[in-house]
């Protein structure tokens, strides 16, 4: 199935779960097409696999390569023109490229918009393809098609970016592009329907999975009232340098009412200072997201502060350094600029699997240059010297914590050396602060234990050995004399997915999981295939007195960032990574040690969408076998009873037999028709025994099956002949083009604007418009000229539909639901 959709649609996504053989399906791919057939092949995955999965699997099946980790896809500068020449390119760990305002990404996208999928293939891999929403599947899928929102127009999608906001509300809604571009497989179907499976020699062993809860006192780690004024306080930072447009002089004294009924006001003392209603509108496109920035800001401190005082007490620090840095540049005038920023929040944003910094990349790549005399610095000066009183108090008292004394850190040890004592443990934190700390206090507690560290900072090559010593028997190495294996493994996320960890049976999470679907990709570190064990043992750390507390302050700040959207519309990037409110049951469910979450947890992470019509043929063919299902002809059909009066109504089954397409449809008895294929089918599900109903009569049965045909060849005609929706600058150019004389130039930019351009190419070309339409009609073509040659369309190959007839479409089969 893989090769065929690699064949028809240039790329696959292969998203089975956690253990089932991702990596050796990817092989069995490259081996076709890299061996065999004598392509050039890359594998793009993180650096940590590389020299311990990837490098050992290709050499071992002789597979000629190029290994590149993510990290060095994410530099500027890289040469992507060396890359893009390679036929067949594999993303391990595709989930990781979901956030199009990363370099990363942006990188991987112009790799692969001038490679064409009729040359190149793309394989992307990921147990979990969606962590927070159904845009991360979006930008996933959208480096298979280039950006081409009418990639999939064959299967029934007009618009992949309105096909998305469709499935953000209902997921089912997903079922069709899954169906054509991804090979998936969920645990809980493999475990019952192949219970005996063998992938790359090894039984597919799936041990029970059970969740404990550590519960410990916030309040009393930090002491006293300390956690509660910490936690007002961040809450109360003004943030001034990160959203410096809400003290412009025409704005500061309205700055807190920017997302709610004040704006009609603002914006008439906006037009009063000159600006026009398009400079009025991106303005408070920029407020919200420089609003957004700084909740987003406030939402890293609150994980902080739950995930150690450590954490927290050097995050505030380097937002102290900087409001003081900010402070001491505006006594002398300035304003600091977008660099002082970017390496101001680059630093802060150091969460190990770096999602904070691609959504800072992304704020940052946006930021505009700023002039000192449009703000009211003296406000400025006093929110700021506000920040930095409050931060410096709270910073007095952070630094009399130690962690000898540290509630949370002693839960741990407690731990470790009671019912988890002598047992092989893997201990996660988010954050390296956390981490670092954990490694060193442990140490110092448990002398005579091997305790190792993995964080980013560990160089790949310790970091292969660390892994090697904690679990040798799964990395088949053998301990030389005087080395010893590792008991406690702590470690970020920068250990990365994929590893073989799998001698261990026990992870602790030290920290909350704001991202619940996270939780499921660490497990998925030490529950593989070949695991020895029965059981895996989950251990997080939930702070019981606090717990309440902490989820109403984020829901707080959520709902913040939730106003702010619906009035300007953030960036889906800006959104991606904030905790979602949505989590928090989830969250609460975690904390009183529900087993059930988990699967839960990875059936939404993994997309399971339709597999109920997987089991239904899996126990249809247990029951009769495939021959007695292929000598049932084509255009039968029967009739059952309703199990309820709205699933009454007539469903068919068309072929078309060009394309190998099938449609389902399922019109009910009022008369609505239904063309979602799973909704399509729900009333048609029968149970074995069920009794069939009497028939209608022949001729109606007719009549419908030709309503039916009717109506679907007229909805995929329509959907052939749609014009292709295009981005407003698009159009605004295309207006001014038309408008011009005609001559060779201008009929030219006409063809090149009259196609949708990739969205990373649309903010440039705003820019470039708003320099140039004022200029001579000539000089302006001659730019949109140098604009179009920099920046060429991505090569047409997806399939569009023809022209479709009656007899395109074959009747496969039908039945009266009554």
């Amino acid at each position: 199935a893989a090769r065929e959709i690699l064949e028809q649609y240039g790329g696959v996504l292969i998203a089975d779960s956690v253990g089932l053989g991702k990596t050796y399906l990817a092989l069995r791919l490259l081996d076709d097409y890299a061996y065999q057939q004598r392509k050039t092949a890359l594998v793009i995955c993180p650096a940590a696999l590389r020299d311990t999965v990837w490098r050992p699997a290709l050499e071992q099946h002789g597979i000629p390569h190029r290994i590149e980790s993510m990290e060095q896809i994410s530099r500027e500068g890289i040469d992507l023109d060396d890359l893009s020449q390679y036929a067949v390119i594999v993303v391990d760990e595709s989930h990781n490229f979901r956030n199009p305002g990363a370099n990363r990404w942006r990188n991987l996208f112009e790799l692969l918009r001038n490679a064409s999928p009729e040359q190149t293939r793309l394989i992307l891999l990921t147990a979990t393809p969606v962590n927070n929403s159904v845009y991360d599947l979006y930008h996933q899928i959208r480096l298979i098609t280039r950006d081409d929102k009418g990639y999939f127009q064959i299967v029934g999608i007009d618009n992949l970016e309105g096909y998305f906001r469709k499935a953000n509300d209902e997921r089912e809604t997903l079922y069709e592009l899954l169906e054509a571009i991804s090979v998936r497989r969920s645990r809980a179907f493999i475990r019952r329907h192949y219970p005996n499976a063998v992938i790359d020699g090894k039984p597919v062993h799936f041990p029970e999975r059970r969740i404990h809860t550590v519960q410990y006192d916030l309040q009393q780690v930090y002491g006293g009232d300390l956690y509660q004024r910490v936690a007002r306080t961040i809450e109360e930072l003004n943030l001034a340098p990160y959203q410096l447009d809400s003290y412009r002089n025409e704005v500061v004294q309205n700055r807190l009412h920017l997302f709610g009924d004040e704006w009609e006001r603002i914006k008439d003392a906006l037009k009063r200072s000159g600006m026009s209603d398009e400079q009025i509108a991106r303005f408070r496109r920029d407020l919200g997201g420089q609003a957004a920035l700084a909740d987003l800001m406030r939402v890293l401190y609150l994980k902080r502060l739950e995930s150690s005082v450590e954490a927290l007490r050097n995050s505030l620090r380097h937002q102290l350094e900087f409001q003081q840095r900010f402070l001491q540049a505006l006594l002398q005038g300035r304003l600091l600029t977008s660099g002082d920023y970017r390496r101001m929040l680059l630093m802060e944003a150091d969460d190990e699997e770096g999602a904070e910094t691609d959504n800072l990349e992304a704020f940052l790549n946006a930021l505009a240059p700023i002039e000192a005399n449009q703000y009211n610095l003296r406000v400025v000066e006093q929110v700021v010297r506000d920040d930095v009183q409050k931060l410096s108090a709270l910073l007095t008292e952070l630094d009399a914590l130690r962690p000898e004394t540290d509630a949370k850190v002693n839960q741990l040890h407690q731990l470790l050396t009671g019912e988890l004592r002598g047992e092989k443990v893997l201990v996660f934190s988010y954050y390296m602060d956390t981490a670092r700390m954990l490694y060193h206090e442990l140490r110092r507690r448990l002398p005579n234990v091997e305790i190792a560290l993995v964080d980013s900072k560990v160089r790949m090559e310790e970091r292969k050995r660390i892994v090697q010593r904690f679990s040798p028997g799964s990395n088949r190495y053998t301990l030389p004399p005087g080395e010893h294996p590792i008991q406690i493994l702590i470690a970020t996320d920068a250990l990365s997915e994929g590893q073989n960890l799998q001698d261990a049976r026990i992870i602790v999470n030290y920290d909350l999981h704001w991202n619940p679907v996270r939780m499921v990709q660490r497990i998925g570190r030490i529950d593989r295939i070949g695991s020895p064990h029965d059981a895996i043992e989950v251990y997080n750390f939930i702070p019981e007195d606090a717990l309440e507390n902490l989820l109403g302050l984020m829901k707080r700040l959520l709902d913040k960032l939730g106003q702010i959207n619906r009035t300007v519309g953030l960036d889906a990037s800006v959104l991606g990574e904030a905790p979602n409110p949505m989590d928090f049951n989830t969250l609460k469910r975690i904390a009183q040690g529900e087993d059930a979450v988990l699967d839960e947890l990875e059936q939404e992470g993994e997309l399971s969408v339709g597999e109920f019509l997987m089991e239904d043929l899996m126990a249809y063919l247990k029951g009769l076998g495939e021959e007695h299902l292929g000598r049932i002809p084509l255009g039968r059909g029967t009739a059952k009873y309703a199990s309820s009066p709205e699933q009454r109504g007539f469903f068919a089954a068309f072929r078309h037999v060009r394309t190998e397409r099938h449609y389902w449809l399922f019109q009910r008895e009022g008369g609505a028709l239904e063309t979602a294929q799973l909704r399509a089918i729900r009333p048609v599900r029968s149970l074995p025994d069920e009794p069939a109903a009497p028939m209608p009569d022949p001729a109606l049965t007719e009549q419908k099956l030709e309503q039916l045909r009717a109506e679907l060849l007229k909805r995929l005609n329509q959907q052939a002949h749609r014009p292709q929706e295009l981005p407003s600058i698009q159009r605004q150019i295309l207006g001014w083009l038309r408008a011009q004389g005609s001559s060779a130039l201008r009929n030219e930019m006409t063809h090149y604007f009259s196609r949708a351009l990739p969205a990373p190419d649309l903010p440039e070309l705003r820019a470039l418009w708003q320099n140039i339409r004022a200029l001579a009609p000539a000089q302006t073509l001659r730019r949109l000229k140098a604009f179009a040659e920099a920046h060429p369309h991505p090569p047409i190959t997806a399939a569009k539909l023809d022209e479709t007839t009656a007899d395109d479409l074959e009747c496969v089969a039908w039945m009266w639901i009554v």
